[in-house]
């Protein structure tokens, strides 16, 4: 068989496997489609970067395991963890974790039909995950000077403040505008349904307007109709709505 026939009998095969997700979900299982029974995911008792897992879980229907690690407990744990890292994923029941929230998010996707098959919508989706990556990292280096503990504290507040002001001044804004715009003629970032990015922007969208970021103002985000009512409908949904009502 010559290169290009095996090559076109590899993308038939995996072509008919695609329609076969699809048509015959029942078959899935034994084509490594297969949902986890048990899922359990561990992080510090905050949102950080589990929340858009959770998040994703919640919308899905899917249920798991929400373990909270204390910060205390943390620091007797972590040279026994994967990376040295949290969150973590554990899949019915095995020992060996799964690490890196990117990854169990587009995980969590898969399994919930939060991540589209289709490859041109997969792509818009990890286009909007990209820019919301990029808004984050340039909140990173704020953050990290804001824990810094070889700098005087006076001068480090003067410095986070001051590099704070400039983000909500012209970063933020600038990519909240993009955001705006994409939400500009549909409900979703991707669409007319929910995706694992907007799970993961609305992670985005509360954190900025939590209050909690010294100098970024809580309000920042609601200068942006559309934006703003992205965040009411994600929140409105029931799973979400009952997460983050939850007493604490």
């Amino acid at each position: 068989m010559s290169a290009v026939n095996f090559a076109l009998g590899a993308l038939a095969g995996a072509a008919a496997t695609a329609v076969a997700a699809d048509a015959y979900p029942s078959m899935m299982p034994s084509l490594g489609f297969s949902r986890p029974k048990d899922i359990e995911l561990k992080y510090f008792d905050i949102a950080g970067a589990a929340e858009k897992v959770r998040f994703t879980l919640l919308m899905g229907g899917v249920p798991f395991k929400d373990t909270r690690v204390s910060f205390g407990d943390w620091g007797k744990m972590k040279e026994t963890t994967k990376f040295g890292q949290l969150p973590l994923m554990y899949l019915n029941g095995e020992e060996k974790p799964y690490a890196q929230s990117g990854a169990m998010l587009r995980f969590a996707g898969a399994i919930t039909g939060l991540m589209p098959k289709d490859p041109v919508q997969a792509f818009k989706v990890d286009e909007a995950i990209g820019l919301d990556d990029d808004l984050r990292r340039e909140m990173r280096p704020s953050i990290m000077l804001s824990y810094d503990q070889t700098i005087k504290p006076k001068e480090k507040a003067r410095k986070v403040k001051e590099m704070r002001e400039k983000l909500a001044a012209n970063e933020i804004p600038r990519f909240l505008s993009h955001f705006e715009k994409m939400l500009e003629n549909s409900e979703y970032l991707c669409g007319s349904s929910a995706t694992i990015a907007d799970a993961q922007f609305l992670t985005t969208c509360r954190w900025l307007g939590s209050g909690v970021i010294d100098h970024i103002p809580a309000d920042i985000t609601t200068k942006y109709p559309n934006i703003t009512a992205f965040r009411a409908r994600m929140e409105a949904k029931p799973e979400i709505a009952a997460y983050l009502n939850k007493p604490k």
